[in-house]
């Protein structure tokens, strides 16, 4: 596995903006969990974003800023992932220049095999999904990372398969720690 990065690591530095066109630049005094998805219509992305959108007002209260970052163009992403406005930040990353700086470049089929053991994720994620719009690498995996106010990541996570990110509670543990 190639130039992922590790806790303790600055975080690559980015500037850029959200779908509906606002800033999404990590600020010097809060945390920011960067949440890197596959695609759209993704049913696995859609999963972990609705559980980030229901749990935003704790993330909130820990000052943390959640950003989405996904390789969709904007128009995919707002039908699919973003057709009511979430609170959370979403970013359409076309050229992937932010996969690539925090290494999130694996694809896999092994991907779909690891993912099978994991039944109950697959039936949440696929349950009232009849049309899965594929417009980016199928085989991407997902990647998260906390970064504190000082711009350290303090959390790592390169999915192992497609419907991998890391628990709620253990993000907003490393906040307390």
């Amino acid at each position: 596995m190639k130039n992922h990065l590790k806790i303790g690591d600055t975080a690559p530095p980015f500037s850029t903006k959200d779908l509906w066109n606002n800033p999404a630049i990590p600020s010097k005094n809060q945390w920011i969990y960067l949440s890197f998805h596959r695609f759209a219509a993704c049913p696995f992305c859609n999963l972990r974003t609705n559980e980030l959108i229901r749990q935003y007002s704790v993330f909130k209260e820990k000052n943390i800023e959640v950003i989405t970052v996904w390789p969709s163009d904007k128009q995919t992403l707002l039908k699919h992932a973003a057709s009511q406005k979430p609170p959370i930040l979403m970013v359409s990353d076309r050229k992937k220049d932010l996969y690539k700086a925090y290494g999130v470049t694996d694809s896999s089929l092994k991907g779909a095999l690891r993912l099978m053991l994991h039944p109950k994720l697959i039936f949440q994620a696929l349950k009232n999904k009849y049309n899965i719009e594929i417009d980016a690498d199928p085989s991407l995996m997902p990647a998260s990372f906390l970064i504190n106010p000082e711009g350290k990541i303090q959390l790592v996570h390169y999915g192992r398969h497609y419907g991998d990110h890391p628990l709620i509670d253990t993000i907003l543990k490393r906040v307390n720690s």
